[in-house]
């Protein structure tokens, strides 16, 4: 009989003990089940914000400086000229498309029009200034004083990509000999601190005044690729700038790029 009772006895602590293991076991699952549905909502919460983010990120070009200017030469032919500095005040970088300018009479009339102008550079990063630069005839008048403003339409979309910048050394600035001259001439190295090869090479230099007033746009080109460490020099003095910006100049700031589709 004690044999009996002593059998049972383990028989029943064995069976307490099973069940607690697999009560436990089954807490443990359920518990473990939670944390991960928690999990799996906080990281798509996340991901939801983060996506959310991303919408509300967008490009914002807007002009930080511009100015104009119109003369007459020698054979009565009337000039006019706009130059830009423009900024990427948005979180994305910005691919700017079609430019086009427009003049105008006192009465907001459109006198004339300079299109297919290129910014340097062509995608401007958050928070970074691209130049724009040209100058026309405007065959609609007689006098460079018909001319009162200038404005620009500038198209831009938001990007992944982001420009292939070059250095510059060796900076100058000149001006012109005689009336003949463009104002100012922009003088210097571009060097090609890139792994990848750079084969379409476009410049701008801004001018500024002593008190740091923007000027006016040079632009151009160089005709030369440059591999990784290669230099070439450069000159540029297009546009036509008006004469009353001569003698003005006290500072040249300077962009190169690598311009591609």
């Amino acid at each position: 009989m004690n044999k009996f009772a002593k059998a049972l006895g383990i028989t029943v602590l064995a069976a307490s003990v099973l069940g607690a293991c697999s009560s436990e076991e089954s807490t443990m699952s359920s518990g473990d089940e939670q944390e991960e549905q928690q999990d799996g909502q906080e990281e798509a919460e996340a991901a939801e914000k983060e996506d959310e983010e991303e919408e509300k990120a967008e490009a914002v070009v807007e002009v930080k400086s511009e100015t104009f200017g119109s003369w007459e030469d020698s054979i009565d032919n009337v000039y006019a000229s706009y130059s830009a500095e423009v900024t990427n005040t948005g979180d994305q970088p910005a691919s700017v498309g079609d430019i086009q300018v427009n003049f105008e009479g006192e009465d907001g009339s459109i006198l004339g029009t300079a299109s297919m102008l290129l910014a340097v550079p062509e995608v401007i990063m958050p928070g970074e200034t691209a130049y724009i630069g040209e100058s026309t005839i405007i065959e609609s008048v007689s006098s460079a004083d018909e001319i009162a403003n200038a404005n620009a339409n500038i198209d831009f979309s938001s990007t992944e990509e982001e420009p292939m910048m070059l250095d510059t050394e060796n900076v100058n600035f000149s001006e012109g000999k005689d009336e003949y001259s463009s104002p100012y001439q922009v003088t210097g190295t571009v060097i090609n601190q890139n792994e990848e090869k750079a084969d379409d090479i476009r410049l701008a230099a801004g001018l500024y005044d002593e008190g740091g007033e923007f000027l006016g746009t040079l632009n151009g080109s160089i005709e030369v690729s440059l591999n990784q460490d290669g230099k070439a020099g450069f000159e540029l003095e297009y546009p036509e700038l008006p004469e009353d910006v001569k003698g003005k100049v006290a500072e040249v700031k300077v962009k190169a790029y690598n311009w591609s589709f």
